[in-house]
């Protein structure tokens, strides 16, 4: 695949469609060409991109969800191919089955500086509820991390954004016109994206400012940490509707 040129398609594709793509053996859903929302995964969504030569696993979730999510993957056939791991925030139910699927894998793990910080104890929890939940702490990762400090592709065709509110070093990731939102935002019926609550938003000013970047984007298929997967707008449509007051 040209990492220049978006995935060829009809325009037409329908969210969590079945399909079996040449690799995979066995049931999955697909969000576009490329994109797959895992259906093992614990705790949150996760999901698969294959990016040219690279296969990705975002966000896969809870630790003790780990052993589910490498069955999935070896009896697609896949666990093998996976090359990296990309996490959009430190919470437990997104990166909490990264060391063990790292350790099986060999893969690279991508995050932002601020929440690999918060991961190996150097930095805060931003909010009471997570600096609870750190009590019990995770398993370090294994294997090799790239912090991330800004913008920058990670994979053919794959963009990671810094998207901080929900947590300080949170990351959005884009690939063609799919979002990759992780809990920047949620989906929402009649605005298209809206907020968490506040007791697990580390900074709301700038999760605000972080939804206003990512309605910008154009994106066409929502991925969302929580929640099904949505059209957010049309090809040749407008922008995401401002929320209303």
């Amino acid at each position: 695949m040209d990492p220049a040129a978006p995935p060829a398609h009809d325009g037409a594709v329908s969210a969590l469609a079945r399909t079996s793509p040449p690799w995979w053996h066995g049931p999955v859903q697909s969000v576009y060409p490329g994109v797959f929302r895992l259906d093992r995964s614990l705790g949150s969504n996760g999901y698969l991109v294959e990016a040219g030569e690279r296969v990705a696993v975002i966000d896969p979730g809870l630790d003790w969800g780990a052993g589910r999510v490498l069955r999935e993957l070896a009896s697609a056939r896949v666990l093998e191919k996976v090359t990296d791991i990309l996490i959009t925030h430190y919470d437990r139910d997104h990166v909490g089955a990264t060391a063990r699927l790292q350790a099986v894998t060999g893969a690279t793990v991508w995050i932002g500086r601020a929440d690999a910080e918060v991961l190996e104890g150097t930095r805060r929890a931003g909010t009471a509820y997570r600096r609870l939940l750190a009590r019990v702490p995770l398993r370090p990762f294994p294997g090799r991390v790239q912090r991330l400090d800004g913008e920058a592709e990670v994979l053919p065709g794959v963009r990671a954004l810094p998207t901080p509110g929900h947590t300080d070093g949170h990351l959005a990731f884009v690939f063609f016109e799919v979002l990759f939102a992780g809990d920047a935002v949620l989906g929402d019926d009649r605005t298209g994206l809206t907020q968490f609550p506040r007791f697990i938003t580390t900074d709301r000013a700038a999760a605000l400012r972080s939804e206003e970047v990512l309605r910008g984007l154009g994106a066409t298929w929502l991925c969302p940490g929580h929640g099904r997967v949505r059209e957010l707008r049309r090809p040749g449509g407008g922008d995401l509707p401002a929320p209303g007051p």
